[in-house]
């Protein structure tokens, strides 16, 4: 009887059903090769990056999937047990008793669940070698990717798979019990008067976020965040209470009062049978608030992956280009050997570029700690900056031969595209003020003991200093041809010298000293002067940063969206009884096949696009808490949400599609 019972049901709702184990037999073969990935030995043999750092980002990241992949499949698998609510209420008024039907919900669940791991384990097998291999392949790692599936891995995976069976089951066979316990008494609908001080509370708690978002980032532009003061922590829990609970209830209470509101209007609910239909809708749109409200979270959790993703991605880039401008950077101490070594090996030289500097003490606000610290600092006059090849200048903004620009990093005064007003006392020099603030160092932050300033030539040349030093940067026609032995002699160079500073009560009285780089006697007085600094084996670790960012990022994206697809989908496609049989009366009073089709397109358009505002408004609101990173990645933003608005949008017309013809098959 049991199976008889759960094939009828299978047949039932097979669509439904289909959707919903392919989703789920995705994320746990996701989950088994994320899995599989941290403990391949391919991987912790030939890629040191992979033992040192990568790995245990997999296996963290594997832990956040199946916490999500959990939560999805309990919160969704419950669609359907809603959806056997008058069936199982028939069943009860026919005799059967509540332990009985209970076991139905709970064996209906069981081999649900069990088809869907079973199908999730067959995909991690077949699709193990083309993840592991495409991954290589971001990652630029030439070297062939052996599936291992180890046996206590396995065995890990089945008891995963045990027990998560198990336990979604139970959870599925309460909530069947709870369904007969209340013996077809119908739940209490929230009262019209309860839900419009839900809705204004909503509105005013989402409201309420967005303005503390503007305050706290015009906070952030004029003062900084070392300025910001510990309400900052308190704002940023607002924040995220405000959009979590108001969405909500702007769901629960402003939009069934909107909804109502529109129907009384008789110029709209009374035109033709669109009083029927529009009241069909909203009916269908309060019964999918706690759906709605769900989606607009996961979405904005999609795009704030994204978009964070690509900052990180673009940070990346461009801190690398920051620190190697050149593929080989070398001071004036080490530039001899530095060229014989070039020259010993087949690395041909496209263009070599030096520039001349001065160091000299600077007295500079340290923000951190509001007080004034002492610290070397290098210049560079502006006729040697120009010199240099337009994309170094590029990452800073434009001066002209008058302007001062100051590039730093760290704990200094700012850093990147800033405005903020800078003040640098000089030892033996006029004071400088300035607004421009670049980020990118000419030869690579590494080369340089501290801040650099470009300054006139007028200045540079009347500024004195006894310490002066000459950078030297070579551009290569075929790529670093260097061997591993000359590389392990060059990096006997990478310490060019230390400047211990000798600070005192006043700027003119301090002193500093060029000594030998002594990594045993370093105090936090002395700042390391590099001699040498080599592209390509940063290069290397950046290519496979990069290609594994982009493999999780596109394996996140690929299952929240998804998810999201499945969540809305499944929602609209279950209807219950009643659903149906409104739907067949509007076909019985006269309502065409066109009309009907109609309302299943309105509410596809509504269910779908209600959850995307939100979610906009909340990941750019949150988005825009970075200061300026979120101002910098306005343009990306908008990118970003019109993919996911078009990937969105494609799910969107297949569930249309599909929802048409399951109504049409059940009205006709």
């Amino acid at each position: 009887m049991y199976l008889k019972i759960i094939r009828r049901s299978l047949a039932k709702m097979h669509d439904s059903y289909l959707i919903y184990i392919l989703s789920c037999s995705f994320a746990i073969g996701i989950f088994s090769i994320l899995i599989s990935l941290t403990s391949n030995k391919i991987m912790k043999h030939d890629i040191s990056l992979w033992r040192t750092s990568l790995m245990p980002i997999v296996f963290s990241l594997s832990i956040v999937f199946a916490i999500s992949a959990f939560v999805y499949m309990a919160y969704v698998g419950g669609f359907f047990i809603k959806q056997q609510r008058h069936e199982f209420l028939t069943f009860q008024k026919l005799g059967m008793s509540k332990a009985t039907i209970t076991i139905i919900g709970f064996l209906q669940t069981l081999v649900i669940q069990f088809l869907a791991w079973v199908l999730g384990f067959v995909e991690a097998v077949i699709f193990q070698k083309f993840f592991g291999m495409l991954l290589l392949y971001l990652m630029r790692v030439r070297i062939s990717f052996t599936a291992d599936l180890k046996l206590d891995g396995l065995v890990v995976l089945l008891q995963i798979a045990a027990y998560a069976i198990v336990i979604f089951s139970l959870i599925n066979a309460i909530r069947t019990y709870r369904i007969v316990k209340n013996d077809g008494s119908k739940r209490r609908e929230a009262s019209f008067w309860l839900r419009i001080p839900a809705g204004t509370l909503g509105i005013v708690l989402f409201v309420s976020a967005l303005v503390v978002v503007i305050s706290m980032f015009t906070d952030i532009e004029s003062y900084g965040y070392s300025n910001y003061d510990n309400q900052m922590i308190l704002q940023i829990m607002y924040i995220f209470v405000g959009f979590f609970f108001g969405t909500y209830l702007i769901y629960f209470g402003f939009l069934p009062v909107l909804l109502t509101i529109l129907q009384k209007i008789k110029r709209l609910s009374y035109s033709g049978l669109n009083m029927f239909s529009f009241k069909y809708l909203k009916s269908r749109l309060k019964k999918n608030t706690s759906v709605l409200w769900f989606v607009t979270e996961l979405s904005t959790m999609a795009l704030m992956l994204l978009t964070v993703c690509y900052f990180g991605y673009q940070l990346i880039y461009d801190n690398y280009h920051s620190e190697y401008p050149f593929a080989l950077t070398a001071n004036s101490d080490t530039a001899d050997d530095v060229r014989k070594t070039i020259n010993e090996s087949k690395t041909q030289v496209k263009k070599e570029y030096h520039s001349n500097i001065k160091i000299t003490l600077v007295s500079t606000l340290d923000t951190s700690g509001r007080v004034l610290v002492q610290r070397p600092a290098s210049f560079m006059s502006y006729s040697e900056y120009m010199r240099l090849p337009k994309k170094i200048r590029d990452n800073n903004p434009q001066i002209n031969s008058k302007q001062f620009m100051r590039i730093g990093f760290g704990n200094d005064e700012t850093f990147g595209f800033s405005n903020r007003k800078i003040e640098w006392n000089v030892k033996g020099a006029k004071k400088i003020v300035t607004r421009k603030n670049g980020s990118s160092f000419p030869y690579g932050g590494g080369m340089f003991a501290g801040s650099l300033m470009i300054v006139p030539d007028h200045y540079y040349e009347n500024l004195p200093t006894k310490t002066t030093d000459t950078f030297y940067g070579w551009y290569f026609k075929h790529g670093d041809k260097l061997s591993k032995k000359q590389v392990k002699g060059l990096d006997k160079l990478r310490h060019a010298y230390m400047i211990s500073v000798d600070a005192k009560s006043s700027l003119k009285d301090s002193t500093f000293t060029i000594k030998k780089y002594d990594s045993m006697n370093r105090t936090e007085n002395d700042y390391i002067q590099s001699g040498f600094v080599r592209q390509e084996s940063a290069k290397r670790h950046l290519n496979q940063i990069v290609g594994f960012f982009i493999f999780m990022i596109a394996i996140f994206s690929i299952a929240l969206l998804i998810a999201l697809g499945s969540v809305l989908t499944l929602r609209i496609l279950l209807r219950d009884d009643h659903e149906w049989r409104q739907l067949k009366t509007l076909k019985k009073i006269g309502v065409s096949n066109r009309e009907v089709r109609s309302i299943v397109r309105s509410e596809n358009a509504l269910t779908f696009m209600i959850p995307l505002v939100f979610a906009v408004l909340q990941s750019y609101a949150l988005i825009m808490l970075s200061g300026d990173g979120g101002m910098s990645l306005q343009y990306e933003f908008g990118w970003i949400v019109a993919s996911y608005m078009v990937l969105y949008g494609i799910i969107g017309i297949i569930t249309y599609l599909i929802s048409w013809r399951s109504v049409k098959r059940r009205i006709n």
